[in-house]
């Protein structure tokens, strides 16, 4: 049955309308909000689950520890080119690209004032990856990059090296 009447077949529409739109959920009034504890919480599990999914999914790997030696210094002597306090007043010659070291114990002989003099200037070069020194030493490693002369000193400790030609 259909309304003649115009006006009528307004209201019929827009009656359905408002029927449909209630029925759909589209009303006036306003969803509830979180509070802001609620969504932190929900938050947090959130990402437990999402954790908890990745480390099932790619499980970490543990690796056996590795055991490396450890070094014995009791019986320590200094190898062929470190030169030690003992060595003290004396000269060394090496030739151009030799490497060796100075060995001294930090109490007698503080780092701080080791220093050398070389002419020319540079005679020697530094190098930083050291054996390890027995406990309460330190070690100075160096190269002979130019022919020259250099007198390295700490306190009453010296020593003169000197760089030569290989021939």
């Amino acid at each position: 049955m259909q309304p003649k009447d115009p006006t009528m077949k307004k209201v019929t529409c827009i009656t359905l309308l408002l029927i449909l739109f209630s029925v759909a959920g589209c009303s006036s009034t306003s969803e509830p909000t979180l509070s802001l504890e609620q969504a932190t919480g929900t938050a947090i599990v959130s990402r437990k689950f999402t954790e908890a999914a990745a480390a099932t999914l790619f499980p970490t790997t543990s690796f056996p520890t590795e055991v490396y030696p450890t070094l014995d210094w009791m019986g320590w002597t200094p190898s062929p080119g470190e030169i030690t306090a003992g060595d003290s007043g004396k000269v060394f010659d090496f030739v151009l690209t030799s490497r060796f070291s100075i060995i001294l114990r930090e109490s007698d002989y503080p780092v701080a004032n080791m220093g050398s003099n070389c002419v020319p200037d540079l005679v020697l070069g530094r190098i930083s990856n050291v054996e390890p020194a027995p406990p309460d030493y330190y070690v100075f490693r160096y190269e002979g990059v130019g022919i020259g002369q250099c007198i390295i000193q700490n306190g009453s400790f010296e020593v003169t090296i000197n760089i030569i030609d290989q021939n």
